[in-house]
């Protein structure tokens, strides 16, 4: 049987935190969680190159334990009333100046990014372009203060990566295993 849950939200901006009361088998106890938007992240591949097209950027959530940029796959949260397949599609052109061509992408796996605290589901791609694809340098909306530099890594140098757990970034991983392992 699912518990009883009363909600309130505690705090409303960015990021939207609501506290609950829960009831299950007559005992109450207390929760918090974290409203996010859902994501979408691609791993890109370049097939003319052979190079996986990652992101790196400064994450202030966690400056306090990582003093350099991270490395990751490309994402960026879905906006209202846009398919996460679309969100895909935008965020790749936005941060690294590629356009995918629909027929070009697919569906790794959709997974709860922490669901201990946040509500936040990414929907994680892998996609192939070409040089022809490349339609601007990418490296981030300034509108939305990002600075995102673009890195080309061979294939076998990623996976190596992955391999040697040298990779922070948790959506990262689970694209770079699909990546060394199904495909």
């Amino acid at each position: 049987m699912f518990p009883e849950i009363k909600s309130t939200i505690v705090y409303s901006s960015k990021l939207i935190i609501e506290e609950a009361w829960i009831t299950k088998q007559g005992k109450e106890f207390k929760r918090q969680r974290i409203k996010r938007a859902d994501a979408s992240a691609v791993l890109l591949l370049n097939t003319d190159t052979n190079k996986i097209i990652l992101t790196k950027q400064f994450r202030y959530p966690i400056s306090d334990k990582i003093k350099e940029p991270v490395l990751e796959i490309l994402a960026g949260k879905i906006d209202a009333g846009e398919e996460p397949l679309e969100a895909a599609i935008r965020e790749a052109e936005e941060e690294t100046g590629y356009r995918i061509k629909k027929d070009h992408i697919q569906l790794l796996v959709s997974c709860f990014s922490t669901p201990g605290y946040s509500s936040e589901k990414f929907y994680i791609y892998y996609a192939t372009v070409t040089h022809s694809d490349k339609i601007s340098t990418g490296g981030g909306l300034e509108t939305e203060n990002e600075t995102i530099e673009v890195i080309e890594l061979e294939a076998d140098e990623f996976i190596d990566l992955i391999k040697t757990a040298q990779i922070k970034d948790a959506k990262t991983y689970i694209a770079g295993l699909y990546f060394a392992n199904y495909l």
